[in-house]
């Protein structure tokens, strides 16, 4: 219904775990990552628990996806905690058929495909999801199932997705054996406020809608309502659009989003975080969100004989449309998209310093830690920036020559911080373990060389550093 009137190419909060949708926060980049892993190293179990709504089954489905020309993959999507042996189910995701069967029989065909497959070059995975339903016995089947091997590695990986009281039933006592083999545990965990105005903005330009749709107010108001469950994301930000639809609305603000929720709420059905009949919207911010939607003026007249060039404000503002759509790309992992975007915005000097520090973000995410490296350093040269960014693109700076083994470049980023501000994050600590180590760091002799002049007793006068300072104290 309101895809035509919002011009989305599908439905951008489908309550489906469409795998294109799949937005990776910081802690389901980390579950891909450590699937990902598991697989790789053919890792016999690996769990993956979280909340309901939290994303877990369109994780898997990325897996998936990533692994189906590699694998041949058995899925079982539910099961129910009265049934017997699991050996059927299994039996059923492989598409074989043991009808009449036995639980002995099921078993030894089961081993004769893992056997057929192994000696096919094919590696075997099983993904069994809502396995908090899983009984002692069924539990028991996998395990026996992990146990057939060809001597040097298990024929089988099994991926284990459920709810918390997952990890509860796998901690039992008489489970011991089973936990012992599991290579992979990771839990899922709802998304931040800010991780929250990402993901709405991704799902939205997935579907070829405009990412701003729904304001950074109602963004805040979704988070409070939802507790970041990407489920209830969906839920509310699905009725807001039909909400607008229906009052043909520009955008999502936040009293709409809150009168669909009220309404919504009447009914007893929605489970909601926080129940949203009893928030009071902020008027302040209200005002500040109303006039952020106000239109720019249009001149009533334009010289037709000339083409109308960008004023300065337009141009800013259109450094600022692409600085937030980098922001937006970043937060949901898509850093070689988020670099064109800050590429542009760099071109505004209103815009240089951050746009050129979050490039250096985006290529140290993809490894690129080289031109990172380039990238921190012409946002450091650069001049109007906060104190606080300088020192936090500093810190990251070296960081990233830390991690690229540039130890002696590193230090000389730390000690300038330290000296700017000693309390900042843990940089007193990392200057204090390079004063205790037996090297002689090549940001002192640089401070030496620097202020020569000093210790030879000329009229030039510099002021000392953190470092020579402390040399002459020492004697």
């Amino acid at each position: 219904m309101y895809e035509s009137f919002y011009q989305f190419r599908i439905k951008p909060f489908s309550l489906l775990p469409d795998p294109e949708f799949l937005f990776l926060s910081t802690r389901h980049k980390r579950g891909l990552t450590l699937l990902e892993y598991g697989l790789f190293n053919r890792a016999v179990f690996t769990v993956l628990t979280g909340e309901p709504g939290t994303g877990k089954t369109t994780l898997l489905n990325k897996i998936l996806d990533q692994s189906r020309e590699q694998c041949v993959v058995g899925v079982i999507a539910t099961t129910h905690p009265d049934a017997g042996s699991l050996l059927p189910w299994v039996a059923d995701a492989f598409g074989l058929d043991c009808s009449g069967q036995d639980t002995v029989g099921y078993f030894r065909a089961l081993t004769a495909f893992l056997g057929r497959s192994f000696a096919a070059g094919q590696q075997v995975l099983l993904v069994v999801d809502e396995a908090q339903n899983l009984n002692l016995q069924m539990l028991e089947d996998l395990r026996l199932l992990s146990n057939i091997n060809d001597g040097g590695q298990s024929s089988i990986q099994i991926i284990l997705a459920g709810q918390p009281n997952l990890r509860t039933l796998l901690t039992r006592d008489d489970m011991l054996q089973l936990a012992q083999r599991v290579a992979v545990d990771f839990a899922l965990e709802p998304l931040s406020e800010d991780e929250v105005s990402a993901y709405v903005q991704h799902r939205l330009r997935v579907a070829g809608g405009e990412p701003y749709l729904v304001t950074g107010y109602a963004c805040s108001l979704v988070h409070q309502l939802s507790g970041g469950n990407p489920r209830l994301i969906n839920q509310l930000c699905d009725l807001a659009l039909m909400y607008g639809f229906g009052e043909g609305a520009d955008r999502i603000t936040a009293s709409l989003l809150l009168q669909a929720a009220t309404d919504r709420a009447q009914g007893g059905i929605l489970p909601a975080h926080v129940d949203p009949r009893t928030i009071l919207l902020d008027p302040v911010k209200l005002s500040q969100e109303s006039q952020k939607l106000a239109p720019t003026p249009v001149p009533e007249t334009v010289p037709q004989d000339t083409p109308p060039s960008p004023t300065a404000s337009a141009r800013e503002s259109n450094s600022a449309e692409l600085y937030r759509e980098g922001l937006g790309l970043k937060e949901a992992g898509l850093y070689r998209e988020a670099l064109k975007k800050f590429e542009t915005a760099e071109g505004n000097q209103a815009y240089r310093f951050k746009a050129s520090a979050q490039k250096g973000f985006c290529l140290r995410a993809i490894g690129k830690l080289d031109d990172a490296v380039v990238s921190f350093r012409h946002a450091l040269a650069l001049n109007g920036a906060k104190a606080t960014d300088i020192l936090h693109v500093r810190y990251v700076l070296a960081l990233t020559l830390d991690a690229l083994d540039h130890r002696d470049e590193a230090q000389e980023q730390y000690r300038e911080i330290h000296d700017a501000d000693p309390n900042f994050k843990d940089v007193a600590h990392r200057v204090d373990s390079v004063d205790d180590s037996p090297r002689f760091p090549l940001s002192i002799f640089k401070s030496l060389r620097q202020n020569w002049q000093l210790f030879r007793g000329t009229a030039v006068k510099r002021p000392l550093t953190g470092e020579v300072r402390r040399l002459k104290a020492e004697g």
